[in-house]
């Protein structure tokens, strides 16, 4: 005699089972999707954090002993630009004292902009007491290349040590943005 067992093992129909598993990839998926994000945020951070200084960077003092400015103020008369936008900008600032003034001179490689909305500017900046100013908008000349004149009263301008180019938006607003170039005169 046998006897037929009421009890069946419960199996979970393949449908369920399917469901399971595509749940399961779904999470896995979301959470390398989650590290990815992560992950390329926190890249991008140490990236921000390599690259060159911003404007305001630049524009914020910082603590340098009067001994060193006037060391530069005397001995320094040109200033290497470099890009700091990631292009390919290069130039040069040269100053001179001459009879009661002062002269700055700039020349520079620059990509081409629209030059109805925009313009390149050149900034002066001086450590202690901390301050800065425009000087101009660089203008082409006959042979295309930017090119910038400023003149200033001698012994005046003297602790301006630094230079920044910045590409401005002819909107009104007479802060400076938009950091292309900058040097130093050494």
């Amino acid at each position: 005699m046998y006897y037929r067992s009421s009890f069946r093992s419960v199996r979970p129909h393949k449908g369920i089972q399917r469901l399971a598993s595509t749940a399961g990839i779904v999470v896995v998926l979301v959470v390398l999707f989650i590290v990815a994000v992560y992950w390329f945020r926190s890249s991008a951070k140490h990236v921000a954090d390599d690259s060159s200084e911003t404007i305001a960077n630049v524009l914020t003092p910082t603590s340098v002993s009067s001994a060193v400015i006037a060391a530069a103020q005397t001995a320094s008369r040109k200033a290497v630009l470099r890009d700091v936008a990631g292009g390919f900008s290069s130039g040069e600032a040269n100053r001179a004292t001459d009879d009661g003034s002062f002269s700055i001179s700039m020349k520079a490689d620059l990509p081409e902009i629209d030059r109805d909305a925009y313009a390149y500017e050149a900034w002066l900046l001086r450590q202690v007491p901390y301050d800065y100013f425009s000087v101009g908008e660089f203008v082409t000349n006959d042979d295309g290349e930017w090119v910038l004149e400023w003149n200033g009263a001698a012994g005046r301008y003297d602790a301006y040590t630094q230079v920044v180019v910045t590409l401005e938006k002819k909107d009104g607003n007479s802060d400076p943005s938009g950091h292309v170039m900058e040097g130093k005169f050494e």
